[in-house]
């Protein structure tokens, strides 16, 4: 029996008013190359869910931020791996944006914004459910 791959994104919402922080994905990107994304990415093995997601916004723009809760879930299936995303509502607490090299640019932008851009499916499949 062959062995699938499953992986288990955590993505983050940090909003100011009505408006989302999302990150462009590299040109070199193993996933979505060119993309619009939230922040976020893969747990340690053994690491705690929410604590994972706050390194990972960390990592990726040396903002820190407080994982409150998952508000939605999104699959599908990518490179013969089955993603599971799962999306936290998150407070900015402290710090100014820097990327790393995962990123090329960011922006803050409305969901109608962002529903215009090159963007990841399960980004699309969050604006779309919900309307605000």
């Amino acid at each position: 029996m062959k062995e699938s791959t499953f992986v288990v994104p955590q993505k983050a919402i940090i909003r100011d008013g009505d408006k989302y922080l999302i990150l462009k994905r590299a040109p070199d990107a193993h996933t979505y190359p060119n993309h619009w994304d939230f922040p976020g990415g893969r747990l340690n093995a053994g690491e705690d869910t929410k604590k994972g997601l706050e390194r990972e916004v960390f990592e990726e723009t040396e903002l820190k931020v407080n994982a409150i809760k998952p508000v939605f879930t999104f699959h599908e299936s990518l490179n013969n791996r089955l993603q599971f995303f799962v999306v936290y509502l998150c407070k900015k607490i402290s710090g100014q944006i820097k990327l790393s090299h995962e990123h090329t640019e960011y922006k803050w932008a409305t969901r109608d914004e962002i529903l215009k851009l090159k963007i990841e499916n399960y980004l699309r499949a969050y604006l779309r459910a919900v309307r605000e």
